[in-house]
């Protein structure tokens, strides 16, 4: 029985992931495990009857007889019963980091001492990675903090939200979740005591993503803000819908009908800008129709009595780059799906910012298409009857050099 608890003993040391090292009371090294051996790329034979100060770089090699010298004497214990961080040296001649763990036993009226080491160089190298990513993450915070307050100061001066907090409140709703996940990776990896490269990645893979997540919520918010005035032109209606429409990769279960006639006078509106909101509202219908279904685009010219004028350009007054757009004709623009349309209580709603009918939208889609349309000089408007579909209506200027003789 005794010789088969000594067989289990043996194996079970010689199987361990950890290094152990058992030593007598003044360093000299008794029993090494294979893991010590591949540990420290000594063999056996070369450290049994070795002191164990062999294993340690300067200034521990030189002091290590004191310390085992002062717990004969006194009892001062700098590690024994304690466990802690400490450097091991190769027989290379490299230093590493490993966590020591020593007990002492007495066998056959001697003293020993058991040493558990652990190399914990992939977790030092994973807490350096964390502060570096910490030190990142808190300049990348510090930026967006800083472009968030000045965003908020233009809002408040061009009056482009309602208030301040509705602002502040979508932000932080956006923002909460993942910094509440980058918290949590964080807190796992400074804590974890035996994280494995695939935990290690998992966790920063999941900050990159979160924080990714909070600088596209702080780029859309300044896309709104910051827009710069237009640079209009007269352009092809008909080729703006056209190019919005292949930019919107389409799947082919939906249908394109556009009947947007080409005779119609060119519009007068920033070329670059314009197709942004174009596609955003064909991106909206796509996303109405996750079955598919048909999309309709019409155009047609729009009144131009005085009163109209007034009405039309109230929401866009002052806003575009071509000057007083009163007296200019209009033409709109109708976007029809076939989608499953909006509820009535939610359809007032769908344009301000950070209110969403999506699972994962940040409802900010709609606002930067307003924003646009209202800067050259347009209005947008929306119907919808549930499970029938949803028509936005864009109503743009007409270019001067076409204006007269297009009534209609």
């Amino acid at each position: 029985m005794k010789n088969q608890q000594e067989a289990v003993l043996a194996a079970l040391l010689n199987t361990a992931v950890d290094a152990i090292i058992v030593m007598d009371s003044v360093g000299i090294i008794r029993i090494v495990n294979s893991a010590m051996e591949r540990m420290f790329g000594f063999s056996e034979a070369d450290v049994v009857g070795q002191n164990v100060a062999m294993l340690m770089p300067s200034p521990d090699r030189e002091q290590h007889d004191g310390y085992l010298s002062k717990y004969r004497k006194g009892g001062q214990r700098n590690i024994i019963g304690i466990g802690r961080e400490v450097n091991g040296r190769r027989k290379n001649g490299t230093v590493f980091p490993l966590h020591l763990a020593v007990s002492e036993l007495t066998y056959d009226g001697e003293v020993l001492f058991t040493g558990i080491l652990r190399d914990i160089t992939d977790l030092k190298k994973a807490q350096t990675d964390l502060a570096a990513m910490n030190t990142v993450l808190e300049q990348r915070v510090e930026e967006r903090t800083q472009q968030l307050r000045e965003a908020q100061s233009e809002l408040v001066k061009k009056e482009k939200l309602a208030t301040l907090g509705q602002v502040a409140g979508g932000i932080a709703h956006e923002i909460r979740n993942p910094l509440n996940a980058v918290k949590t990776s964080a807190y796992f990896l400074q804590h974890a005591k035996a994280l494995t490269t695939e935990k290690l990645n998992e966790h920063l893979q999941r900050i990159d993503r979160q924080v990714s997540v909070i600088d596209n919520v702080i780029s859309a918010l300044t896309d709104v803000v910051r827009m710069p005035t237009p640079q209009c032109m007269a352009c092809s209606l008909r080729q703006l819908v056209t190019d919005a429409i292949d930019a919107s990769s389409l799947s082919s279960s939906i249908v394109i009908d556009n009947r947007i006639d080409e005779t119609l006078p060119p519009v007068y509106v920033d070329q670059n800008q314009v197709p942004i909101a174009l596609q955003n509202l064909i991106r909206n219908a796509r996303d109405a129709m996750p079955s598919g279904g048909q999309l309709t685009f019409d155009a047609q010219i729009a009144g131009c009595a005085a009163g109209d004028n007034q009405a039309s350009d109230t929401a866009g007054s002052g806003q575009g780059n071509g000057g007083t757009r009163s007296g200019r004709e209009k033409v709109t623009i109708s976007i029809t799906d076939t989608g499953r349309g909006i509820e009535p209580e939610r359809l007032v709603q769908i344009m301000e910012p950070f209110f969403s009918t999506k699972a994962r939208g940040m409802g900010l889609g709609l606002a930067i298409t307003k924003a646009i349309i209202e800067k050259n000089g347009g209005s947008i408007g929306v119907t919808s009857e549930p499970g029938r579909g949803t028509t936005f209506r864009v109503t743009l200027p007409v270019s001067d050099e076409n204006a007269s003789g297009q009534g209609g």
